[in-house]
């Protein structure tokens, strides 16, 4: 099951760095994931390897491909998955006898 897709997305924020002609030389994105009562918030910062547009010159397509969606969404679908996981339930046994291994 792909959490991901069920998910209610929303940009958080999107922070261009700009060089001297105005082009964008870094983006800084913040992009939200929330399922249920489940949210997360991913951060992550790009460099631009050549810079050529503008802030303004960007779609929110292109700065989530530049940002690696897809692997934002697979991240999304293991943390929510671990979050609605039955925790593992482990037990001491102090009543142990070890000397009856051989």
């Amino acid at each position: 099951m792909a959490h991901a897709d069920d998910a209610t997305k929303a940009w958080v924020a999107a922070t261009p760095k700009v060089n001297a002609d105005g082009n964008v030389i870094e983006w800084n994105c913040k992009y939200n994931y929330t399922l249920n009562s489940f949210s997360h918030t991913f951060d992550k910062t790009e460099k631009i390897d050549v810079p050529s547009k503008a802030p303004g010159s960007y779609t929110k397509a292109e700065l989530l491909t530049l940002m690696d969606k897809d692997h934002w969404d697979d991240m999304f679908n293991k943390k929510y998955g671990v979050s609605i996981a039955t925790p593992v339930v482990e037990t001491v046994d102090n009543s142990f006898d070890v000397s009856s291994l051989s």
